[in-house]
């Protein structure tokens, strides 16, 4: 694979859905949840970060916080700019050492085997096509780097999952493309890399609508 143009990401950049409306109401929408046991995933999932590290999707930055002293590099991207001012925002309030690039999961401005971790959190449920963002996460990811990953998928549940089917075109409308019913893990697995999951939790972190919340680790297969 290779680089894409400028104008790819830019252009890849423009088409992610938001508003000034949904960025200012995300925080107080994940509070609970936060408090709940999200915050201390966030936690254990990023204790694991090393080497030069790449975030997609870092939303409004509720990951800044997180992130271990020593890192060699850190970026984060997002592609939206509602939410990109408030992640901005926050990196100077905590002072942080980190550079900004506004770019979607499916076009990252990287070379290949540019980064040792990348890291995702709740993000995959709204990109608009996930399998080229798999695959380019395995292209800037080197060969024996980490993907870290928080993400919430269609449940296992009968019921709930038969309910997430049927609302997901409804919701997708109302939650800025958030897919409720996604098969990430499957996906993830699919674009040839091997998945640890470290935790599924199916209660109280979120509504039933975005549960279950899995963390794991997810490493590229040997070609």
């Amino acid at each position: 694979m290779t680089t894409p143009s400028a104008a790819e990401v830019e252009r890849r950049a423009d088409r992610v859905h938001g508003s000034g409306l949904s960025a200012r109401l995300y925080d107080p929408f994940l509070w609970w949840g936060e408090k709940s046991g999200l915050s201390k995933k966030r936690d254990r999932l990023l204790e694991a970060a090393s080497g030069e590290v790449l975030e997609i999707g870092a939303g409004t930055g509720l990951n800044l916080a997180h992130y271990p002293a020593g890192l060699d590099r850190l970026v984060v991207s997002e592609p939206e700019h509602h939410k990109a001012e408030l992640l901005l925002k926050k990196a100077g309030d905590l002072d942080l050492d980190a550079e900004f690039v506004r770019a979607s999961a499916e076009a990252l401005p990287f070379e290949d085997d540019s980064f040792d971790t990348v890291v995702s959190t709740l993000v995959f449920c709204t990109v608009g096509e996930p399998e080229v963002a798999i695959a380019e996460v395995k292209r800037v990811l080197r060969p024996d780097g980490s993907w870290l990953f928080i993400e919430h998928v269609r449940s296992d549940r009968p019921a709930i999952g038969r309910i997430q089917d049927r609302i997901a075109r409804p919701w997708a409308k109302l939650a800025d493309g958030c897919k409720c019913n996604r098969r990430t893990i499957e996906m993830i697995e699919a674009g040839k890399f091997e998945v640890e999951l470290k935790s599924v939790a199916d209660k109280a972190l979120m509504p039933p609508i975005a549960r279950p919340i899995v963390a794991g680790v997810a490493r590229p297969r040997a070609s």
